[in-house]
């Protein structure tokens, strides 16, 4: 009897030790890096991936915690700030171009990065393919190509007298890629009868000499692509453009949001959302390399009415009925 209550007891304590261990993995804390352009925790893509992961019960201060870190534009930034996400240990690290997403995978070939927004990866290198990324990197695709004519040609129709066009790029990012994207951002170009001037920028001290470059050759709008060095000095950018008289086209919305003319390309919160969903299957054990890399879902044309009245502009009615959006 009295061997059979110990075998008794001795269960009983196995299975609250068991309910225990159970209970305290549910209470975890996990920590997820995140690797960001602009400085602002405020800003609508962090807080869209905020929302998205507490959608899915992963609650900042219950049972996650993020590690935010900021380059304010500056890629060499990025190297210092992934080594101390690794020493403090994430489970996940969140990139937000391709300049951070090159140090966290110089950084760390075991924690999962999820990018939530590469250049064409695989042409980076980033992962093997779409379908199959491979290694410990996935993410969601900013596929430039297939935007950069549709710019191009929402700009012709609000300026259809225009001749020459200035497109900022990076001096310092996707380097490799930038012979072909100048190539078909020049055939476009070609068919519209413009021509783009490409214009390189390497850090934030240069943007405001850029501009007046611009002004002094005379270009009658900017192309500015979605690069880290110009994400956090956007306000700044569409002041400039603003002074110059330069009717500015970007890729993202939060641009024509501070104040440039129009804005073409994904909904970068969107697109942040998704990056959420990535990053709950790999913290509930999905392996990075076994998830497809996603591509764009939604693009949006974003027209700032306030901006074209200041700088005397008309926008076409056909123009403005393909609008997603107007900010008057």
């Amino acid at each position: 009897m009295l061997a059979r209550r110990r075998i008794v007891i001795a269960l009983g304590l196995s299975a609250l030790t068991r309910a225990q261990f159970t209970f305290a993995q549910q209470q975890k804390s996990h920590r997820i890096g995140y690797l960001a352009n602009d400085p602002q925790r405020g800003s609508p893509t962090f807080a869209a991936l905020v929302g998205g992961l507490e959608e899915l019960g992963w609650i900042e201060g219950r049972n996650i915690e993020i590690r935010f870190r900021a380059s304010g534009g500056r890629d060499e930034e990025f190297a210092p700030a992934v080594a101390d996400l690794i020493r403090e240990e994430v489970d996940v690290i969140v990139t937000t171009g391709s300049g951070s997403t090159r140090a966290a995978m110089a950084g760390t070939k075991t924690i999962p990065i999820v990018f939530a927004s590469a250049a064409n990866p695989v042409e980076q290198k980033f992962v093997a393919s779409l379908s199959r990324p491979g290694g410990n990197v996935t993410g969601l695709a900013l596929l430039l190509q297939e935007v950069g004519a549709r710019r191009l040609q929402l700009l012709k129709e609000i300026l259809p007298r225009a001749k020459t066009f200035a497109r900022l790029y990076s001096s310092v990012s996707i380097v490799d890629m930038q012979p072909s994207l100048i190539r078909e951002n020049d055939q476009a170009a070609r068919k519209l009868d413009v021509t783009v001037e490409h214009m390189a920028v390497a850090k934030p001290e240069e943007i405001d000499a850029i501009f007046e470059r611009a002004a002094a050759r005379r270009v009658e709008a900017l192309i500015v692509e979605p690069e880290a060095v110009f994400a956090p000095n956007r306000a700044r950018m569409a002041a400039l453009a603003l002074r110059h008289r330069l009717p500015m086209m970007c890729a993202d919305a939060r641009y024509a949001e501070a104040g440039a003319l129009i804005s073409y390309g994904e909904n970068f919160p969107s697109r942040y959302r998704r990056a959420a969903r990535l990053v709950d299957k790999i913290l509930r054990g999905a392996k990075p390399g076994d998830i497809p890399v996603e591509q764009a879902s939604q693009f949006e044309l974003v027209i700032n009415l306030k901006t074209a009245t200041a700088l005397k502009l008309s926008i076409p009615q056909s123009t403005l009925l393909q609008a997603d959006r107007l900010i008057n």
